[in-house]
């Protein structure tokens, strides 16, 4: 087992419940305006070279922070992430 597989193992051990994912962002850009953060399990996701990794964890938000610190318009994979939003009671 790879050092970063054992830490990820470790992480969802002590937080049950959330999941660690890897997640990248496409190289290219969409239709010229945008780079795409996707899950390491993602149909559409480039192969290694149109990928660059972003970081690993449960926090979506987070990964696409640290994604606008490599692409300055990123937007999330409408395929694999999504973000849940809870519902309103009105």
């Amino acid at each position: 087992m790879k050092t970063q597989q054992l830490f990820d193992s470790l992480l969802n051990w002590f937080r049950p419940g959330e999941k660690t994912h890897v997640f990248y962002v496409e190289k290219r850009m969409k239709f010229g305006k945008y780079h795409v953060l996707h899950r390491e399990n993602c149909e559409v996701l480039p192969d290694v070279n149109g990928r660059l990794e972003v970081g690993r964890g449960s926090n979506m938000e987070l990964i696409l922070t640290q994604a606008k610190k490599h692409y300055q318009h990123v937007e999330l994979c409408p395929q694999c992430c999504k973000i849940e939003k809870p519902e309103s009671n009105a």
